[in-house]
Parts: C-alpha cells; structure tokens; sequence
C-alpha cells in the first residue's frame, strides 16, 4: 500500500478533525460537511469543528481486513453520538475497553504504514474515557 505524502497533505482536514456543517436556514447539524443541508437544501452552511467527545451507541469488531490494514485486525467501529447531537461510524482504539454507553473522545492513531517507503498514515479514533481519571 502506498502513502502519498502531498495527498495525506490535502486530506489533513478530513484525516485529523471531526468538521461537521450546520445550516442558517433551519439549524439542522450534519456530517460529513457539505455545502448544502440535507434536509432543506440551503446553501448557507457555517463550518462547526466537532469537540471530538460523545458517548458509544453501539459497537461491532471487524475480524477480515482490507489489503494493507491486516495488522490493525481486530478492528472495533462504533456508532458514536457526538455533543454536538451528530451519529457518525468511526473506529475504536482499544477491543477490550469497550461497552455500550460509554464517553468516548478523539484520540490520533496510526491507521497504516507504508512499508516500502517508511511513511505512516495517521488519523481519528475514538477512545473510552477511564472512569478512574
């Protein structure tokens, strides 16, 4: 699998941040931004960066892999209430911390490597909040 630095560049938005858009006209919050609302299709979009923190609906493992994410299997993906009231898909860090009605919050992690030129991808994951802290 090859990682093309100038691409993960022009991704880093999408890659390193939660950006979800909310409509003027009727104040509906969605993601993935796009610069008109789904439900009323105004184009007067403000861009909101999420705060990254919310609370795991529900959660499933992914035991088969794509072509270069093998080592990263098992592969826990959660359904993920954010404060900002958006449910988005995103992967889990840890397989044996989870359950059900937890906070969650952003957490940076490898998501591959590249092993002909060294060059490692890195991107969002949500991580359970330890009660103990």
């Amino acid at each position: 699998m090859r990682i093309s630095p100038s691409r993960s560049w022009r991704l880093k938005e999408q890659l390193y941040t939660i950006t979800l858009g909310k409509c003027q006209e009727c104040g509906n919050v969605f993601y993935p931004y796009q610069s008109i609302c789904p439900s009323c299709g105004s184009s007067r979009i403000e861009k909101i960066v999420s705060k990254g923190h919310g609370k795991l609906i529900t959660y499933t493992v992914i035991y088969q892999a794509r072509e270069g994410y093998e080592k990263a299997m098992p592969m826990p993906i959660g359904l993920i209430e954010l404060d900002e009231g958006v449910k988005i898909l995103a992967p889990l860090t840890d397989a044996e911390n989870i359950k059900e009605g937890a906070e969650v919050e952003v957490a940076l992690r490898r998501i591959t490597a590249d092993s002909s030129n060294g060059l490692i991808q890195y991107g969002i994951k949500f991580r359970v909040i330890d009660d103990a802290k």
